[in-house]
C-alpha cells in the first residue's frame, strides 16, 4: 500500500477541513501572483564552452546514443516532437536522486504530492484531486509554500542541469565537429582554387587548340601551294622539253 494510501485510510484530515469550510473549498494549487512571468527553468544564453564543463550524458560512461529500436519523431518543419526515452528517463532519476540525497527536499514535498496524486487517479475532477492529495499530506508536515518552494527548487535543478549540458554539448561540438567543419571549409577553398586552376587551363587548352587549328591551316596552305607550284613549274618545263624534241 502506498504512503498516500496509507494516510487516505483514516480519512481523518481530508474531512475535518471539509466540515471547518463546507462552503470554501480549496482552490487548486497556482504560483504566487508575484512570481516571474517567464519559467525561472529556462536556461539563460548558452555561456561559452568550458574545458572543464562535464555532463553524464555527455562526458559519462555512456554518451548520447539512441535507444535501439526508438526513432525520433519530427513535425513537417523538422523540429523533434518527442523526446528520446533516455532523456525522459534521465530527467526522472535527476529529480528521484535530488529528492533521496539533497537535504532541500527532505520530507514531504512537491515530488511526493506529485506522485501521490497518481494513487487517486480514480478521481476525475482535477480540483478534487489536488485538494485530496494536499490535504491528507498536510498531516505529514507538507504546506503551499513548501509545495511550491520545492517545485520551484526542482525547477531550478533541471534548469541548471539544461545549462550545463548545453555548454557541455557546445564542449563537445567544439572538440569533435568543428575541426571537421574547418577541414571541410579548407578543401572547399582548395576545390574552389583548383576549379579556378582547372578553368584558367580550358581557357589555355582551348587557346592553344585555337592556334594550333590556325597555324595548321597556315602551313598546310603553304605546304600545299608550295608543292602545286613545283609540280606548276615541272610541268612547265616538260612541256617546254616535249616542243624542243618536236621542233629540233
Amino acid at each position: 500500500m502506498s504512503f498516500l494510501k496509507q494516510l487516505l485510510t483514516p480519512f481523518v484530515e481530508f474531512e475535518d477541513d471539509s466540515k471547518k469550510e463546507p462552503a470554501k473549498p480549496n482552490p487548486p494549487v497556482t504560483a504566487p501572483s508575484a512570481a516571474p512571468a517567464t519559467p525561472s527553468f529556462l536556461p539563460p544564453p548558452v555561456p561559452a564552452a568550458s574545458e572543464n564543463t562535464q555532463h553524464p550524458l555527455i562526458n559519462g560512461p555512456t554518451t548520447l546514443v539512441t535507444i535501439p529500436d526508438q526513432v525520433p519523431t519530427y513535425s513537417a518543419g523538422g523540429t523533434i516532437t518527442k523526446p528520446l526515452l533516455e532523456h525522459e528517463q534521465y530527467f526522472e532519476r535527476l529529480i528521484d536522486e535530488a529528492n533521496v540525497h539533497n537535504p532541500m527536499f527532505q520530507g514531504t514535498d512537491y515530488k511526493e504530492f506529485v506522485d501521490s496524486k497518481l494513487d487517486i487517479d480514480d478521481i476525475q475532477d482535477e480540483v478534487l484531486k489536488y485538494q485530496t492529495a494536499y490535504n491528507v499530506l498536510k498531516s505529514t508536515g507538507l504546506t503551499k509554500e513548501k509545495l511550491l518552494s520545492t517545485g520551484q527548487e526542482y525547477l531550478n535543478l533541471i534548469g541548471r542541469d539544461l545549462n550545463v549540458f548545453q555548454s557541455a554539448h557546445a564542449q563537445q561540438y567544439q572538440k569533435e565537429v568543428r575541426p571537421k567543419e574547418e577541414l571541410i571549409q579548407k578543401k572547399a577553398q582548395e576545390l574552389q582554387t583548383l576549379t579556378q586552376r582547372l578553368n584558367i587551363l580550358k581557357a589555355e587548352i582551348n587557346q592553344t587548340s585555337q592556334e594550333i587549328t590556325l597555324t595548321k591551316e597556315k602551313m598546310n596552305t603553304t605546304k600545299n601551294s608550295f608543292l602545286l607550284a613545283g609540280e606548276n613549274k615541272q610541268r612547265e618545263i616538260q612541256t617546254e622539253l616535249q616542243k624542243i624534241m618536236q621542233h629540233f
